[in-house]
Formats: structure tokens, sequence, C-alpha cells
């Protein structure tokens, strides 16, 4: 069997590429492992953060506003909510690195991220108790995704677009070979 790209584990990564290539009338093959939604890779659980101003440099952003379009696509091809806007308060020292972080790539990017005294977040949110001399950062617009819906609701939208996949298939080996092709050894054929 010959496809244009093959793709080993369909997590969050490995979904989603399978979706995007599959929707561009390309041939796809995803292999995974395991069943959907396990617990042996970094794709399992309830949920996993979005947000918007990135504290670990301000390049992540494009794409971050970027994904959250690509959600909101999916939610409706998919008819699963599957993107959870709560917002998302961070703490900590004004001159920290994650403080320093969020307002560099909420600057750099005009983000709406709101600064907040100790006061203000123990009266917008009395369960917290903020230590003095920090600061909070609200970003209204941030929220989780649903991961393991994500996960089965792009292998889904993929398969609908014309990929393959096949669950429960170990990869044993790969080479390439005279011609320049890629071969995947799997425990049950040569892809």
């Amino acid at each position: 069997m010959h496809y244009h790209t093959i793709i080993i584990g369909l997590g969050g990564m490995g979904s989603a590429t399978a979706y995007h290539i599959a929707r561009r009338g390309q041939g796809v093959l995803g292999l995974e492992q395991f069943t959907p939604a396990h617990s042996n890779g970094s794709s399992h659980g309830h949920s996993r953060i979005i947000r918007q101003a990135y504290m670990e440099h301000p390049s992540y952003v494009p794409m971050a506003l970027r994904s959250f379009d690509l959600w909101e696509q999916i939610e409706r091809k998919s008819g699963k909510k599957l993107l959870k806007r709560t917002g998302l308060l961070q703490v900590g020292p004004p001159d920290s690195s994650v403080i320093q972080g969020v307002q560099q790539s909420a600057r750099e990017y005009s983000l709406a991220v709101e600064r907040l005294s100790p006061e203000e977040i123990e009266a917008r949110w009395p369960v917290f108790r903020i230590a003095p001399g920090q600061i909070g950062l609200f970003e209204a617009g941030a929220g989780y995704l649903r991961v393991e819906w994500c996960c089965a609701a792009m292998i889904r939208l993929a398969k609908d677009a014309g990929a393959s996949y096949q669950s429960r298939t170990r990869v044993e080996s790969w080479r390439v070979a005279d011609d320049g092709t890629v071969e995947i050894v799997t425990e049950k054929e040569v892809v």
C-alpha cells in the first residue's frame, strides 16, 4: 500500500496532522499502537490549557491565535464542544519569567490581558490568598481543550476526508527503499 504521508502515533499532534493532510486530499495512513485516548502518551486525560499570551516567547502567539480559529472550525465540523473558555489567571512577582513573558507577548500582539493587584484578585476570586508583592495577569479568552475528545474528533474528521487509520498496530521498523520511498514495517504489513 502507498500513501503520501504515514503518521505514527495519533495523539494530539498526530491526529491533527492526519486531519489537515487528509483534508488537502493527500493519502494519509495513521498508525496507532494503542487505541484512541490511551494513557501511554501526552494526549490523555481530560484537559489541556490553551492561551494566547505565551510566557515562553512571543513567537508562539501567531500560532496560538491561529489555533483558536482552527479549534472553532473543528468544533463546527465535528459537532463537538472541544474548547471551553474559562479565563486564565497567572500570578507571580512582577519580575518573574512568567509575568514578564506574558506581558511581553501581550504587548507585542495587543492581547487582552488584565493586570490585577492581590486585592483585586482576592475580591474577584475569594478562594485565593495572594502574597504581598505579587500581581496577577488575567487572560479572559484562555481556557482548556477537552484533549481526548479533540483527538477523537480529528481522527474522525481525517477518516471522513479519506485518511486510513489503524489502531492496535505496532510499528516494528522503518527503512528507506532503493527508490527513495520510506517503508514502514508493522507487525501486520509493510506500507
